[in-house]
């Protein structure tokens, strides 16, 4: 699975989210397209607080965008 999201200010930032069934779940966070961290957590909901939490990511800004 995989989850989204894009935010426009203070910085263009895209984070992605994807699911690895054996390790968890990985986010990676690109700053002006450019690659500037990956973190892995033990559930989505933990991923995305880490986003809101480091990068002000609203929970409701993400969408899956496979299944």
């Amino acid at each position: 699975m995989k989850w989204i999201a894009e935010i426009k200010e203070p910085v263009p930032m895209r984070l992605i989210i994807e699911h690895d069934k054996l390790a968890g779940y990985y986010l990676y966070v690109y700053k002006n397209g450019r690659g500037v961290r990956d973190d892995l957590q033990d559930t989505l909901d933990w991923a995305m607080r880490v986003a809101l939490n480091d990068y002000g990511v609203p929970l409701d800004a993400w969408r899956q965008v496979e299944a």
